[in-house]
């Protein structure tokens, strides 16, 4: 017999961080800088613009790219904080409860209905304890002419 070493099995450690795709930079930091140096380059090669502003304005299309694409505040980076501030100012300050579509009575009408705003008046309610279950249970129910009078077991 040969001795077998254990198995042992690569656990990740990285759950929370993205994947490094080149230069040790996730993909989508290696996109943005991709874009800015596309733009900075269409900036520079461009006759709209003057000659004197051409490399300036390059230059901080590329500062402010590179920032935006490779700057992380908290393990978090600017385009996640940006998305939070939105997420943030798109949300209630103040839960309110509202009532649901469905109407619980039939004979109250729609502007009546409308004006109590999910308030429901309820008459003569009834609480009964639920018969205790018995092998003869089945049999006593079917039986009962009490049962029979008001419309049903319950």
């Amino acid at each position: 017999m040969s001795e077998q070493s254990p198995l042992v099995y690569s656990v990740p450690t990285h759950l929370r961080e993205r994947e490094p795709f080149a230069f040790g930079r996730t993909l989508g930091e290696v996109a943005k800088l991709v874009v800015v140096g596309y733009l900075a380059a269409r900036l520079v090669g461009s006759d709209g613009l003057p000659a004197a502003l051409r490399l300036p304005a390059a230059v901080v299309v590329v500062l402010v790219g590179t920032t935006w694409a490779l700057v992380h505040i908290q393990r978090r980076s600017l385009d996640g904080w940006l998305e939070l501030a939105f997420r943030y100012g798109a949300t209630p300050r103040r839960r309110v409860w509202r009532p649901g579509r469905s109407r619980l009575t039939t004979d109250v009408s729609p502007t009546e209905m409308e004006r109590e705003r999910g308030w429901y008046q309820l008459e003569r309610v009834r609480v009964r304890w639920a018969p205790v279950p018995t092998p003869n249970h089945q049999l006593e129910l079917a039986t009962d002419p009490a049962a029979e009078r008001s419309g049903g077991p319950l």
